[in-house]
């Protein structure tokens, strides 16, 4: 799940102006940083487009205010939000949501702080990430007063409210409470989301090795299977090689043993079969004789019954004779 990232910075007088040159940079810009892709920073383009320099608009703004005392010389004349998200949010979104999504921080911003303190908003397309510089100046209750709008409970105000209107909207987690409590600058905020960015790739490339690894684990279980049955170990020892073949022809006996059988009990079947068909169109024959007998020659089927009742008779009853018997009165 990806984070809505809001990174707020202060600057003093000395330092608006270099943060200006990068902010507003074209491709002859010197660029610092290596992250800096010069032949992409035609992309970058602005939702709030500043009328003059920072300073000048800085000067002018705060020369409307009714200010009772004299600007110290270390005071916060500028704030800037850096707003972002992690490379899978933006993957999801084509260049028209990518614009809408940083409108909808410009809108925000220019609500909550004033529209007439904004200096700038700036879209970056030439870095790793899509991300908007938005500069303003820090007016609070018509006075400059950086620190009454960002202490630590408005800034996790900030963040519960930038996630209800902003991230809620575009399926972002709310960022951890507390981050904005440490100060980073700009270019440690950018150096830590580039490691933070290189430990997600990390991780996700991890993720896949532990898949694939599982996968070639259980391809290897299965190849082994198959190679330990096919190539079993040939026994070293003369007598255990002697008692695997034993082992190996009394299986195979056993298994044509059973072969035979089951084949002689097939064939046993099939000559069975045929022999009880034969018979049956034996008696099929004979019976129809019989019918036949019956209807054209009822006399000569009654004597031949006689006969073989007769013949039957005979060959059952024991034969005697008194000359041949062993008893005597």
């Amino acid at each position: 799940m990806s984070y809505l990232v809001c990174h707020m910075e202060k600057y003093k007088r000395q330092e608006v102006s270099p943060v200006e040159e990068e902010n507003e940079r074209d491709e002859t810009y010197q660029a610092s940083n290596p992250q800096i892709d010069s032949s992409r920073t035609h992309l970058n383009y602005h939702l709030i487009l500043p009328r003059k320099s920072y300073m000048e608009i800085i000067n002018e703004r705060l020369s409307e205010l009714e200010l009772k005392r004299k600007i110290r010389s270390d005071a916060i004349l500028m704030n800037s939000f850096i707003v972002t998200s992690d490379g899978e949010f933006f993957k999801r979104l084509n260049p028209w949501e990518i614009d809408e999504f940083f409108r909808d921080c410009v809108k925000f911003f220019s609500d909550k702080y004033g529209e007439e303190n904004m200096i700038s908003a700036v879209v970056h397309r030439d870095e790793t990430t899509p991300h908007m510089h938005l500069n303003f100046i820090p007016i609070n209750e018509g006075r400059l007063s950086s620190k009454s709008l960002f202490d630590r409970q408005k800034l996790a105000q900030l963040q519960t409210e930038l996630h209800e209107n902003i991230g809620r909207k575009w399926g972002l987690q709310r960022g951890k409470e507390g981050s904005q409590t440490k100060h980073l600058s700009t270019a440690e905020f950018k150096a830590k989301k580039i490691i933070e960015g290189a430990e997600q790739r990390e991780r996700k490339i991890d993720e896949q090795t532990e898949k694939k690894r599982a996968e070639l684990d259980d391809l290897t279980q299965i190849v082994q299977v198959v190679e330990d049955a096919k190539n079993k170990p040939i026994p070293k020892k003369r007598k255990d090689a002697e008692k695997e073949i034993v082992s190996l022809r009394t299986t195979n006996a056993e298994q044509a043993r059973q072969l035979q059988i089951v084949g002689k009990d097939r064939d046993y079947i099939f000559s069975l079969l045929k022999q009880k068909e034969q018979e049956a169109e034996r008696y099929k024959r004979s019976a129809e004789i019989l019918i036949k007998l019956k209807e054209f020659a009822p006399d000569e089927l009654t004597q031949l019954q006689r006969l073989a009742t007769e013949r039957k008779e005979q060959k059952t009853k024991p034969s005697t004779s008194s000359n041949n018997s062993k008893w005597t009165k």
